[in-house]
C-alpha cells in the first residue's frame, strides 16, 4: 500500500494577553544585537529596587552567556524595563508607550503555584515556534544565592529559557508530570544497556534512587529503571560542552547540541534520547532547530568579535490613565444597519465599559476627517452623555482610513504625548483615498500609538491586520448584520489596554419569533460577581419584554429600580455582588415581526479574587492555499484561573465565515494533534474548513457544563523551564491536587485569519489533509515470556485531528534506531497477524486512547526493538513518522524489596543483601577449614583401602 508523509506548515504568531491573547512585544535582531526585549514587573509586586538592579544585574550576565553559547552570534544590546505604575515615580523613567505587562516578552510577578519559584516559559506552540513568556519570580530575581544554588548561574539559567521564549526549544531531560504528560529519565538505546535521557551522551555521572540513595533496579514491565531513580551527573569530571536545554548548570557546557559529524563530539546531539525536545522536533538537535530560525537562517547574523556585551538599559513607567479615541468610518457604504449597530455598541462602550478616569475622543473619517469629541477624561454622567451626543448619526463620502489614522493621532496630541494611547478603528470599506495607510504606519510607530483594528463586512480594507500588527494592536470581524461581535472587539480592547478584572459571560445575538418568548440562562461562579450587568440590545420593533430571576430572591422586572431603559438598551445592574448560581432569563418579542436582539453579560472579580478568565488566538494571520502543501490553522484558548489552569471544560470555538455562516468545533487539551501539552489548560484544535476567500473571525466559549472541570495545583517545578541541579530538590514534588468548579461561564474573541487560494467547493472538499502526527506514543509494558510490546498512543483523525477515525495505521519496527529514524518505509513493517490486541485498519475515534499489542520475532539478552508509526486516511496521506519508543525484551528478573510501613526501603535492601553475602563467605570458608581439618585421614588413590 503506497503512502505519502506530507510535511504540514503552519506558522504562528506567538499572541497573549489577560483579555485576549495579543501579538508580544516584538524583539528585534539585527548585526548579532537583540533590542527591543521588554522586562516588565506587576503591579501586584511591592515597590523594590532591588529587583530593578537585579534584573540589570541577570541580564547582563545572560548576554555574556548567549554570546558564547550561540558561537558569538547573539547577545542582549537594549533592555526595556516596565516599572508598574503603583510605583514610585522616578525622573528616571521614561513613559511607556505601546509597551504593557500583557506583552512584555518576561515577567516578573507572584509565583505561579505550579512551578514556585521555578523560571519557566509559557510554550504552547510546536517545534521552533516562539513562547509566549518567560516568568521569574521577585525570589528567584532578588536572593541570588538562592536561584544559583538552586538552579544554577542565573545567566546560564536565563539562556535556557531564551531557547524555548526565542526558538521554540523544548526540554532534554526526562521529567514525569503528575498531570499527565511525561517523558522518561532512562531508555533503552538499541544497541543495547540503560542510558539516562541527556544531551550529549557525553555528560558523565551516575543514578540512583533519589528517595533512597540505593542503586537504581530495572522494571521488567518497561526494562528500564524504577521511577524514582534519577541521573546524577559528575560536575568535576563533566568534559561535556552541551546542551543549554539538559543540564545548562554544569561548568563544562557553554553551548547548544549539534548534529554535525565533524563538529565538537562533546556537544554532539543525542537523537535516540526520548525527550520532549526529540519527540516534538522530530529527533533535530537545538541548532537544528535554531537555524531555521530567522535569527540564523541562511546564515544570518554571522559571528562577530564585540568588545562589550553589557546591554543597555531603558526605565519604562506605565501611564495612570489610559486614552481611547473612537475613529470611526462614516462613508457611504456605512449607511444604514452597520451604522446603527456601531452607534449602538459604541454607546453602550461608553457608557457601560470605559471605567471613570479612561480618556475618550471621538474621530470620524469619510474622504477626509475630524474630531467629533475632543479626548477628555470621563468623569461624570455628563460627560458621558457628551461622548455619545458626539457619535455620527449619517454618511457620506469615500473612505480615507489614513485621514482618520492622523486625525486620531492629532485629538491625542491636543492633551498630551501620545505615546501609549489607542486608536480604535472601525470600517467596513477599503481605502481610496490619500494617505494610505502603509504610509501613516511609521507615523503611528514613532509615536508609539497603538492602532486596533474592526472590519465590519467583507469588504473591509484587507491591510488592517498588518496596521494593528506593526503598532501592536489586535484584530476583529464583525458581520454587517451582527453585533456581539462588534462589542467584544470594543470591549477587548478596552481591556487590554485597562488589564481589568473584567469578564464576558455571555454575549449572543438571537433572533425571537413574533410574540414569543426567548427563555434562557447562565451561570455565575463565586469568582466573579461584582459590577455584574445583564444587556438587551435591539434595532428595530417595539421594546422587548425582559425578565431576570437570580438564584435566591425575586424575579427582577420592568419598574424595579435597577431595571434601566434607554431607546434601543435594557440594563440590568446587579447592586453588590450578585449571587452564584444560575440566573434564569426571558425575553418577549411584543411584536408580530421577528425581532434580533443581542444579549450581553458581564462581571468582575470579587475583591482580589482572581477570577476564571479565557483567553483566545488564532497561529496566523493569514494563510495561502495556492501552496501545493496542506495548511491547517491551529485554535488556541487558554483557560485558567489566575495562572492556574483549568482542565475538564468544554471549549468550543466559533468560526464566522466570510458568507456570514457560523461553524463550530471542540478545542481539546489531550497533548494529542494541534495540542502539545496535556493539561495544561490550554485548549486547541486545527481548522480547516475553509470554504471560500477572505476573513474569518473566531471567538471561543468555555464552561463547565459537564460538571468535570477543575484548576490544577501541582508542584511540577518545570512547565518547559530550567532543571533543577538536585533532582531530588524539594521542588520537584509530584502532589497533584485538582480542585473542582463550580458552574462557569466564559467567553472571548479569538482573532482573524484573512485566507486566500481556497480552491473551488472549499478545503474539506478536497481529501489532500493527513492525519496529524503522533507525538505520545509510549510503549508501555513489555513481556520477555511472551515476547510482546504494549504501544499506547493517542488516535488521530482522518484529516489532522478531526473528521471520522483514519483509516490505517502504518506500524515500523527495526533492531537499529538510526535505520527507522533515516527510513521509516524502509524498515521492517507489523502486519495484523503480530497484533494480538488491537486492529491495524479499524481505529478509534479521533482524540480517543489506542493500544496495540505486539508480538515481536525474538527475545533475549540485548534485544531491542524500536518502533514508529503514522496514520493514513483512505486516500493513502500519511501524517509523518511519530516519535520513536523503545523495547527491551532481555529476562530481567523481579527486583527484590524489603518493606518497611509498606514502602520499599532501598538501604534496607542493600544491608540486607550484604548480610547474606557475609554469611555465604563465612559459611565457605567452614566448609573449607573442615575439609582441610579432615584431609590426612581422607582417603587417597594411593591407599591400599581403595
Amino acid at each position: 500500500m503506497s503512502a505519502l508523509c506530507w510535511i504540514v506548515l503552519l506558522s504562528a504568531f506567538g499572541w497573549h494577553s489577560e483579555a485576549v491573547f495579543t501579538r508580544p512585544n516584538e524583539i528585534k535582531l539585527q548585526n548579532n544585537e537583540y533590542t527591543d526585549v521588554l522586562v516588565a514587573i506587576s503591579e501586584n509586586i511591592p515597590e523594590d529596587q532591588q529587583i530593578v538592579d537585579r534584573i540589570e544585574e541577570i541580564l547582563t550576565e545572560a548576554s555574556q552567556d548567549l554570546y558564547v553559547a550561540t558561537n558569538n552570534r547573539t547577545f542582549f544590546r537594549e533592555i526595556k524595563i516596565l516599572i508598574p505604575n503603583t510605583w514610585t515615580r522616578k525622573p528616571e523613567y521614561q513613559p511607556a508607550g505601546t509597551e504593557t505587562f500583557d506583552r512584555a516578552n518576561i515577567r516578573v510577578d507572584l509565583p505561579n503555584p505550579q512551578y514556585g519559584d521555578n523560571p519557566y516559559v509559557q510554550q504552547k506552540g510546536g517545534c521552533g515556534e516562539e513562547g509566549d513568556y518567560m516568568h521569574l519570580t521577585p525570589k528567584y530575581v532578588v536572593e541570588k544565592e538562592y536561584g544559583v544554588t538552586t538552579w544554577g548561574p542565573n545567566g546560564k539559567t536565563f539562556v535556557h529559557e531564551w531557547g524555548h521564549l526565542r526558538w521554540g526549544l523544548f526540554d532534554e531531560y526526562g521529567y514525569e508530570d503528575p498531570s499527565g504528560e511525561s517523558y522518561p529519565h532512562f531508555y533503552r538505546p538499541s544497541v543495547g544497556g540503560v542510558q539516562p535521557t541527556r544531551c550529549s551522551a557525553k555528560v558523565d555521572g551516575t543514578h540512583r534512587n533519589m528517595v533512597t540513595g540505593a542503586r537504581c533496579q530495572l522494571d521488567p514491565t518497561t526494562g528500564v529503571y524504577e521511577p524514582e531513580c534519577r541521573f546524577y551527573p559528575r560536575p568535576q569530571s563533566n568534559q561535556a560542552t552541551a546542551s543549554y536545554m539538559f543540564m545548562h548548570f554544569l561548568d563544562k557546557v557553554t553551548g547548544f547540541c549539534h548534529s554535525d559529524p565533524e563538529g565538537d563530539p562533546l556537544s554532539y546531539h543525542n537523537r535516540e534520547a526520548p525527550n520532549k525536545q526529540n519527540v516534538m522536533c522530530q529527533g533535530q538537535s537545538t541548532w537544528d532547530v535554531m537555524n531555521k530560525h530567522q535569527d540564523f537562517a541562511n546564515g544570518a547574523n554571522p559571528p562577530r568579535a564585540v568588545q562589550s556585551t553589557k546591554p543597555d538599559f531603558i526605565l519604562l513607567q506605565e501611564s495612570d490613565f489610559v486614552s481611547i479615541v473612537l475613529v470611526l468610518d462614516v462613508s457611504s457604504s456605512m449607511n444604514g444597519e452597520p451604522l446603527r449597530r456601531l452607534v449602538q455598541v459604541a454607546s453602550r462602550f461608553i457608557r457601560s465599559v470605559v471605567s471613570f478616569g479612561t480618556s475618550v475622543g471621538v474621530v470620524t473619517f469619510s474622504s477626509s476627517a475630524s474630531i467629533k469629541h475632543r479626548v477628555v477624561s470621563v468623569t461624570s454622567q455628563a460627560v458621558i452623555n457628551s461622548l455619545i451626543a458626539a457619535l455620527p448619526t449619517s454618511t457620506r463620502g469615500s473612505t480615507c482610513i489614513g485621514c482618520g489614522l492622523r486625525t486620531g493621532v492629532q485629538a491625542l496630541e491636543a492633551v498630551g504625548p501620545p505615546q501609549g494611547g489607542v486608536l480604535l478603528l472601525v470600517t467596513d470599506g477599503g481605502e481610496n483615498q490619500n494617505p494610505r495607510i502603509s504610509v501613516v504606519i511609521p507615523e503611528l510607530i514613532t509615536k508609539r500609538v497603538i492602532v486596533s483594528t474592526i472590519a465590519i463586512g467583507p469588504s473591509a480594507d484587507d491591510k488592517l491586520e498588518n496596521l494593528a500588527q506593526q503598532t501592536g494592536g489586535s484584530s476583529f470581524v464583525s458581520g454587517t448584520d451582527e453585533s456581539t461581535a462588534l462589542d467584544n472587539a470594543f470591549t477587548t480592547t478596552f481591556e487590554e489596554k485597562a488589564g481589568t478584572k473584567g469578564v464576558k459571560i455571555l454575549s449572543e445575538d438571537r433572533t425571537i419569533g413574533g410574540r414569543e418568548t426567548y427563555s434562557s440562562h447562565v451561570y455565575v461562579d463565586t469568582s466573579v460577581g461584582e459590577d455584574t450587568t445583564f444587556s438587551v440590545s435591539w434595532l428595530d420593533g417595539r421594546r422587548p419584554g425582559v425578565t431576570l430571576e437570580p438564584p435566591v430572591g425575586p424575579v427582577i422586572t420592568e419598574g424595579d429600580p435597577i431595571y434601566d431603559v434607554t431607546s434601543d438598551t435594557i440594563t440590568i445592574e446587579i447592586p453588590g455582588t450578585a449571587a452564584p448560581g444560575k440566573w434564569a432569563f426571558n425575553i418577549t418579542n411584543t411584536a408580530p415581526n421577528d425581532q434580533d436582539v443581542t444579549i450581553i453579560v458581564t462581571s468582575n472579580a470579587v475583591n482580589d479574587t482572581e477570577p476564571i478568565k479565557v483567553t483566545a488566538q488564532v497561529s496566523a494571520v493569514s494563510l495561502d492555499y495556492s501552496s501545493s502543501q496542506p495548511t491547517a490553522l491551529r485554535v488556541y484558548a487558554s483557560v485558567r484561573k489566575g495562572y492556574l489552569p483549568v482542565v475538564g471544560a468544554t471549549v468550543t470555538a466559533f468560526i464566522e465565515k466570510p458568507d456570514g455562516q457560523v461553524e463550530e468545533i471542540t478545542l481539546l487539551d489531550n497533548g494529542a494533534g494541534a495540542d502539545v501539552t496535556k493539561s495544561d489548560g490550554i485548549y486547541s484544535r486545527y481548522f480547516f474548513r475553509f470554504t471560500a476567500n477572505g476573513r474569518y473571525g473566531f471567538s471561543v466559549n468555555a464552561n463547565n457544563s459537564q460538571g468535570g472541570a477543575g484548576y490544577i495545583v501541582i508542584n511540577r517545578g518545570r512547565g518547559n523551564g530550567a532543571l533543577p541541579i538536585d533532582p531530588g530538590n524539594s521542588t520537584w514534588g509530584d502532589n497533584v491536587q485538582q480542585e473542582p468548579l463550580e458552574q462557569f461561564q466564559r467567553m472571548t474573541t479569538g482573532g482573524v485569519c484573512q485566507v486566500q487560494g481556497v480552491p473551488s467547493g472549499g478545503i474539506s472538499g478536497q481529501d489532500i489533509l493527513p492525519p496529524s502526527r503522533v507525538d505520545d506514543l509510549t510503549a508501555v509494558e513489555v513481556s520477555f515470556a511472551n515476547a510482546t510490546v504494549k504501544l499506547n498512543c493517542t488516535a488521530l483523525g482522518d484529516d489532522f485531528d478531526q473528521g471520522g477515525p483514519a483509516d490505517y495505521v502504518d506500524i515500523r519496527y527495526s533492531r537499529d534506531f538510526d535505520q527507522l529514524a533515516d527510513d521509516f518505509y524502509g524498515s521492517a513493517s507489523v502486519n495484523q497477524s503480530q497484533v494480538l490486541q488491537g486492529n491495524l485498519t479499524s481505529l478509534p475515534e479521533p482524540g480517543s486512547a489506542m493500544t496495540i499489542v505486539i508480538l515481536v520475532p525474538d527475545r533475549g539478552h540485548n534485544v531491542t526493538f524500536v518502533f514508529a508509526l503514522c496514520m493514513c486516511d483512505e486516500a493513502d496521506n500519511c501524517a509523518q513518522p511519530s516519535n520513536i519508543v523503545t523495547a527491551n525484551l532481555e529476562f530481567i528478573p523481579e527486583p527484590v524489596y524489603i518493606h518497611t510501613n509498606g514502602t520499599p526501603t532501598g538501604a534496607i535492601v542493600g544491608s540486607v543483601l550484604a548480610v547474606v553475602f557475609v554469611v555465604i563467605l563465612v559459611l565457605i570458608f567452614l566448609v573449607w577449614r573442615s575439609r582441610s581439618a579432615r584431609s590426612p585421614q581422607s582417603a587417597s588413590p594411593n591407599d591400599p583401602k581403595v
